[in-house]
């Protein structure tokens, strides 16, 4: 594991003790969402802040219409005060959940699902402490109030010849520490960018999830850990149907004060940073015309 974080911050994980009745479950319930009428699913839009549905109008490289997206974070339903004390900057896990009437059960099984992948992620978590010759139970307590985030992506169906260049989501690293993502067995295009500058499709292995490290964890380890560029793309056949993603943003608790372990570069900008500086910082790298002061 520590292998594969050096030298590309992705691997693929099997035998993790997640049912696979949930994970049905949960893609059941999620797809079932995506393909309500319109008009139901506005019930839920997100109106500030990262919770419920966003529609993505599309960049550059990705054409209007392509993907919506749902978001849950593992806080977002705690009593306002609380929420609003997990920091004094702006931060999407200070933001209430809005959950959707139907389909039945989307609720509890997003719950659900998002205490197994906290479960998942604590057992991660220990495998990297030990990977970086650290203790066991290293990372424990600052994770014991984590502010993780569960999303869904649902990426509309593709035409028989999609058009030249057009790509599912653009290219891109995570900001967290670990990602732990579901992918539809057999639609794959996730690729991850290698170090000599070429694209590697990372394939959709049944009953597994792919885990990468994001960029807060590639400044944990000092640069020894690599945060990587990826993105997802359509296969090179055309006429696909559409595609669901799930990935489980592990975030540690906003106050926890992280400093690099084992330092092999120097950060021009943090020698030590809280996880909400960090990612009010990255907030504001890119959504600085629409955060406040």
């Amino acid at each position: 594991m520590g292998k594969s974080c050096r030298r590309s911050g992705f691997f693929t994980i099997v035998g993790h003790g997640v049912p696979q009745d949930l994970v049905d479950r949960m893609h059941h319930v999620t797809n079932t969402y995506f393909t309500l009428p319109e008009t139901e699913k506005d019930k839920s839009a997100s109106v500030a802040g990262v919770s419920g549905l966003r529609r993505f109008l599309g960049t550059a490289d990705t054409p209007p219409g392509l993907y919506e997206a749902f978001a849950a974070h593992v806080t977002g339903d705690l009593p306002e005060d609380e929420r609003a004390a997990l920091g004094t900057y702006p931060a999407t896990w200070k933001v209430a959940n809005i959950w959707p009437d139907t389909p039945a059960a989307f609720k509890e099984t997003w719950h659900e699902y998002m205490a197994a992948m906290t479960s998942l992620s604590e057992d991660v978590m220990r495998l990297f402490a030990l990977a970086l010759d650290l203790p066991e139970t290293f990372f424990d307590e600052k994770f014991d109030r984590h502010v993780s985030l569960l999303l869904a992506n649902f990426y509309y169906p593709q035409p028989a010849v999609p058009p030249s260049g057009r790509i599912r989501r653009e290219s891109h690293t995570d900001w967290g520490t670990l990602t732990i993502l579901y992918q539809e067995d057999g639609l794959g295009g996730l690729q991850v960018l290698t170090d000599t500058g070429e694209w590697r499709d990372l394939p959709a292995v049944p009953g597994s999830f792919v885990v990468n490290i994001g960029d807060l964890m590639a400044f944990w380890t000092g640069g020894r850990w690599a945060s990587t560029v990826h993105r997802v793309v359509n296969p090179e056949r055309g006429g696909i149907r559409s595609r669901i993603s799930i990935p489980f943003f592990h975030l540690p608790n906003h106050d926890t004060s992280i400093e690099p372990i084992h330092p092999t570069t120097e950060d021009a900008e943090f020698d030590r940073v809280t996880v909400g500086e960090w990612f009010s910082h990255k907030m504001r790298q890119t959504f600085a015309p629409e955060l406040p002061a």
